[in-house]
């Protein structure tokens, strides 16, 4: 082996000099010692509809509208923040979304797509593995193509002008971006400032605005002739006239591409992950799962009980770069709201649920429902730093007789990130639970409540078959289970019309 040591490479000392190496430094965000208050503000309108739809419709929107409205309020940041797609992007691919942001195409790329692109492996070119994204139109691309391809070469507006015989009012309709200024590519280049279009973006311009690739080419060539033939003329009239200035001749051609050692290659791409759906699945199955508690030495806040308590994961929601929430279930009756500051415990500890109770401090004593765990200041380990008995959000508007205490149900299939199938005695057959897992989704609930009351007895829906209380707190519904249905599409708007006119 060591003979041969003089012909390899003990680290790969290569820089592609991307994207992620020339955004500005991340600034480090503060950390919450305490409690956070509940929001003050509403959604207004968008809290009347239900949860999942409300996440449909948020992973929908362009990543610029998206961030724009998790700015809203702290309701808004809440929702936003719990997206399992934002949380996959913002824990894997952050640099991804700061990319976006900074260059400015977001317009064109929503937090769906952006999500779809990190849980695929291939190069949408060729096939082969590929470990970068093009973020001016968010496609997944391997180092040969993004280097090769002239796909992958923005152009610039005046060029893409004259490559493709485009206005220039059709330019600024076309996905764009802004060069941030650095040193790109492996051979280290440098980048200025300046507006970039996408290349196939303007090819598809050309061929419309012309009708077909051949008229393209053939008004391009026209073009050109023109320029060249009056580029002639000049000259002739300079050399006629004893001129001894110089015609310069325009530029008809493209510039040199140097292809892997062209830092325009490298303005728009940065380096992602790819990620499992298999994996991220797993790791969002957090329900119904036994836990068993240690002891764990070290808290300074108040005596702490004795025999250690049964501790049962209802729902969390983990977030590795910021807080992360718990619910517990604690010896099948109590159940508390923990909150985890970033950083004390890592993303797979968290995940991973006999690690995450075998690191939990101890469970301090007394009537309390929120805690938050932080560092002691002192000794650097995990404690309570703060618990407190707070009146908790809960629905107000309960119209049905029957409510139904959560400890009744067990809880089956997961049908969306709130929804469970269930079992329940009371009922004979499978029934479907509908819950604010957290107390910033109860509005939403509380919405979609009401709505249930306004069709009842309009065999349009279906059966209410009571309230879902969690000690007291209604918290969410429970409903009959539909079998042989399936979701409205557009094609169904007829039938959606018909069943509305029950109502009004």
């Amino acid at each position: 082996m060591d003979k041969h040591s003089h012909l390899t490479y003990p680290n790969i000392n290569l820089n592609d000099h991307t994207l992620d190496d020339n955004l500005p430094p991340l600034q480090c965000r503060r950390q919450s010692n305490s409690l956070d208050p509940p929001p003050t503000s509403s959604l207004g309108a968008l809290d009347r509809l239900p949860i999942e739809l409300l996440q449909e419709i948020l992973i929908q929107l362009d990543l610029g509208t998206f961030m724009d409205f998790r700015c809203t309020n702290r309701r808004a940041k809440e929702l936003t923040d719990h997206l399992p797609q934002y949380k996959a992007i913002t824990a894997n691919a952050r640099n991804a979304l700061r990319g976006i942001l900074n260059i400015g195409t977001s317009r064109w790329i929503t937090c769906k797509s952006l999500f779809e692109k990190l849980c695929t492996s291939g190069c949408e070119q060729c096939g082969d593995f590929a470990g970068y994204l093009y973020i001016l139109t968010c496609k997944r691309i391997c180092f040969l193509c993004f280097s090769q391809d002239k796909k992958y070469l923005p152009l610039r507006p005046n060029q893409a002008c004259r490559k493709f015989g485009l206005e220039r009012a059709i330019i600024k309709t076309l996905p764009c971006m802004r060069v941030i200024p650095g040193i790109y590519s492996p051979n280290e280049k440098k980048a200025t400032g300046t507006i970039l279009v996408d290349y196939e973006a303007a090819f598809d311009a050309g061929i419309a605005q012309h009708g077909s690739l051949g008229a393209m080419d053939d008004f391009v060539a026209g073009v050109v002739a023109k320029k060249l033939q009056a580029n002639r003329k000049r000259a002739i009239q300079a050399q006629q006239s004893g001129s001894s200035r110089r015609i310069r001749m325009p530029q008809v051609a493209d510039p040199f591409d140097g292809e892997s050692g062209n830092p325009l290659r490298f303005v728009a791409i940065v380096r992602v992950p790819w990620l499992s759906r298999t994996s991220l699945d797993q790791l969002a199955r957090r329900n119904g799962l036994l836990l068993f508690y240690q002891p764990h030495q070290g808290s300074t806040l108040p005596r702490m009980a004795r025999s250690p308590p049964n501790l049962q994961l209802l729902q969390a929601s983990v977030d590795p770069h910021d807080e992360s929430k718990f619910r517990l279930l604690v010896d099948n009756s109590l159940v508390k709201y923990v909150t985890i500051d970033a950083g004390i415990f890592s993303q797979d500890d968290m995940c991973f649920e006999p690690s995450l109770v075998s690191l939990l401090p101890p469970l301090p004593l007394g009537d309390w429902n929120q805690g938050r765990i932080s560092r002691d200041p002192k000794t650097g380990a995990p404690h309570f730093s703060a618990i407190s008995s707070t009146t908790l959000l809960g629905i107000t508007k309960i119209w049905h007789p029957a409510q139904i205490d959560h400890l009744e149900l067990h809880m089956g299939r997961k049908l969306r990130s709130n929804v469970y199938e269930a079992t329940c005695p009371r009922f004979k057959s499978p029934v479907i639970a509908k819950f604010a897992r957290f107390p910033w989704e109860v509005p939403l609930l509380e919405a979609e409540t009401t709505a249930y009351q306004w069709i009842e007895g309009c065999r349009i829906g279906p059966d209410f078959l009571g309230h879902l209380a969690e000690e007291g707190r209604v918290i969410g519904f429970v409903m009959a289970r539909v079998a042989d249905c399936r979701h409205a599409t557009p094609e169904d708007f007829s039938l959606c019309c018909q069943a509305l006119s029950k109502l009004h």
